[in-house]
């Protein structure tokens, strides 16, 4: 697979978990895409729940693989840059590209230590259910802005 979306814990909403698949079915005519989820720790302490989180996530992270951090401090950027970025990815990188999703109290200094790239969806705070949705809704986006396909205006 080229692009992995690896995220902590498994949705919830069965109706996030419906428009994730469906964005998935979408993409995989265009590249092929993953999901790979990290377990949720049940830690009651937010630091160590976090760090667990963190060493779930780099167990599935490979060494060749181009790991992009979501966060609210990365770059934004809008959909056509957005595409032409990814088809840059895609045709420079020999790994995978992997987005990863934190949980709710974030990623470890390890993980974000781990990242080549930092890219924010919003500067606002979204649960990561919803930034899976929307994050394969952008990868969805760019794949027709780079094919010529009808969708994005």
């Amino acid at each position: 697979m080229k692009i992995i979306i690896l995220s902590v814990g498994k949705t919830r909403d069965g109706h996030l978990a419906a428009l994730a698949d469906r964005y998935f079915q979408r993409i995989s005519p265009f590249l092929k895409a993953g999901l790979e989820i990290a377990p949720e720790s049940k830690d009651g302490n937010a630091a160590r729940k976090v760090e667990r989180e963190g060493k779930e996530i780099l167990k599935k992270i490979r060494e060749r693989d181009f790991v992009v951090v979501l966060d609210e401090g990365g770059g934004e950027t809008d959909s056509l840059s957005f595409a032409r970025w990814l088809s840059e990815m895609l045709d420079g990188t020999d790994g995978r590209i992997v987005f990863v999703i934190g949980g709710a109290f974030g990623l470890s200094g390890e993980v974000r230590d781990r990242a080549n790239h930092f890219l924010s969806l919003s500067k606002m705070t979204m649960p990561h259910e919803l930034c899976r949705v929307f994050l394969l809704e952008q990868v969805y986006r760019a794949c027709t802005i780079l094919r010529g396909v009808d969708y994005h205006h």
